[in-house]
């Protein structure tokens, strides 16, 4: 089931108090709805009642979805520097829940769910649309890194990152957005058919997807963030 509980926040222009419904888990089987709120970029924003300034507040919740086969720990993007200690602990969970001590009928149920680790909003997002369209992660991060050797100057490093925004006809729109303010920069379209063509040729890509799938933080950010930066 989805699990709520309701806080009030004070508006980050005016300190007004503003009502939020958080929640501590998703099931989008059973609530589809908030998997279509989370695409649509809708899902935890509220408005503030006094100046009617809109936002919303970091993600910090477990997704699971049995017909996608995906669960995935939601951290907020604040936090990608520690995100080996935070990769650990989403491994830990699933593994307490779903995996190897877990009674035998979780793991079982387990054993269909990919599990990942994902920092912020945009890259939560990113993982439901390319499960939705029937992407590899993991390969889109490779088709990423690929397209970023292919540009002068590709700004993924520092405060950007790379996502898939949408899909348009054949192609997969790419775009860098600001990690934690959400804003869109740049954008490029990529033939969607560079996903095959990795995965029809995997040898020239082996060394990096050892290195991307080495734990649940399935993200070319791994390769970019150090990680393990004290908390504030």
């Amino acid at each position: 089931m989805s699990i709520f509980k309701r806080i009030e926040l004070p508006c980050p222009t005016c300190s007004s108090p503003v009502t939020f419904e958080l929640v501590h888990s998703v099931n989008a089987d059973r609530r589809p709805d908030l998997r279509e709120a989370i695409l649509a970029g809708d899902f935890q924003r509220e408005t503030c009642p006094s100046c009617s300034f809109r936002f919303r507040v970091e993600p910090e919740f477990s997704y699971i979805d049995i017909k996608r086969g995906q669960f995935i720990a939601a951290w907020p993007a604040s936090r990608l520097g520690q995100w080996q200690a935070h990769e650990a602990h989403t491994q830990a969970a699933f593994d307490r829940a779903f995996g190897k001590d877990a009674p035998p009928e979780a793991r079982e149920l387990g054993a269909r769910l990919q599990l990942r680790a994902v920092f912020g909003w945009p890259a939560l997002a990113e993982k439901l649309l390319a499960a939705g369209a029937g992407i590899s992660d993991l390969t889109l991060e490779l088709a990423k890194a690929g397209v970023a050797r292919e540009m002068d100057d590709a700004p993924i490093a520092g405060p950007n990152e790379m996502r898939l925004l949408r899909l348009d006809g054949d192609d997969m729109v790419l775009g860098w957005v600001g990690t934690g303010n959400e804003e869109i920069g740049d954008m490029v379209g990529v033939p969607r058919s560079l996903i095959a063509e990795i995965e029809a040729e995997p040898g020239p890509w082996e060394a990096l997807r050892e290195e991307l799938s080495a734990g649940p933080f399935v993200d070319l950010l791994r390769t970019l963030v150090p990680g393990d930066e004290p908390a504030a």
